[in-house]
């Protein structure tokens, strides 16, 4: 009788780790696709922009399109990049002026990870996350095309911050059991990136953003829910979500005539 147990206690172990090396080799490829799919953006980028005359900035505000990858680092997950997941969103930009901008995103992908269970038992965390935020951007130069302007370029990295709000799937206790229920919780994304104006009302940017998250209870498991009860004391406890993406974005709303900006002056000399 023994044996019989020790012989499915090492299929189980088998099984398990031979599920733990498949899921290894699938995230592998996520990564690499993702890394070739931002090299073939960055190669047809610089090609299309060294051939495109680009106007000045008429416009003040932009919307957009975005995807790439997301990862989350939690209990379930501690490693950056590790189980990436696909991720796509739209966003609204509004210019103050060329160095200063106010951005609200939305995003949708899910949080993936692994643990161990007191019994050795390797699970898997799965767990749909939408995000909602509203950031202030600072672009390092002057994001126009200008010859009369020293500092105005056709692209610039810039710095961002702000809040947000994130809804996931959550555990609640209600008498002595735990219920999974619809959370919002709040956030602050911050982050950096490139943009690049394509000329012909078109921009792209390449965004990296990271999300605290003001809770510890994203993967959706009891066990794993502020299990260390450092919540509201440390907020390195809580869990981050993170993103990589490109975005597409189109221009809207023409501004004024600016005279001083106005091919006119130009003209005039």
């Amino acid at each position: 009788m023994l044996q019989v147990i020790d012989r499915v206690d090492k299929i189980k172990t088998q099984k398990t780790r031979l599920s733990l090396i498949n899921y290894s080799h699938r995230n592998n490829m996520k990564l690499k696709l993702i890394r070739l799919f931002f090299l073939g953006v960055f190669c047809l980028l610089s090609i299309y922009v060294s051939s495109q005359e680009l106007e000045l900035d008429e416009y003040r505000a932009e919307i957009g399109i975005s995807g790439g990858g997301a990862y989350y680092l939690g209990d379930a997950n501690s490693v950056v990049f590790n189980s990436t997941q696909l991720s796509y969103g739209a966003y609204f930009r509004y210019r103050f002026n060329p160095r200063i901008a106010l951005k609200a995103e939305f995003g949708s992908t899910k949080i993936k990870g692994t643990f161990n269970e007191f019994n050795n038992l390797t699970e898997i965390v799965e767990n749909p996350v939408k995000s909602f935020d509203l950031t202030g951007e600072f672009n390092f130069f002057d994001l126009e095309k200008n010859e009369y302007k020293q500092y105005s370029k056709i692209f610039s990295p810039y710095i961002f911050a702000g809040v947000g709000i994130m809804s996931y799937n959550g555990m609640n206790q209600k008498d002595s059991t735990n219920i999974s229920a619809q959370k919002l919780t709040l956030s602050i994304p911050f982050g950096l990136g490139m943009k690049v104006k394509l000329g012909n009302r078109w921009n792209l940017n390449v965004q990296w953003t990271t999300r605290l998250l003001l809770a510890d209870n994203l993967e959706n498991i009891a066990e794993l829910n502020n299990k260390n009860n450092l919540n509201g004391s440390n907020p390195f406890n809580n869990d981050f979500l993170s993103t990589l993406t490109v975005g597409i974005g189109f221009d809207i709303w023409k501004k004024h005539c600016d005279c001083l900006n106005s091919s006119g002056i130009k003209n005039s000399h």
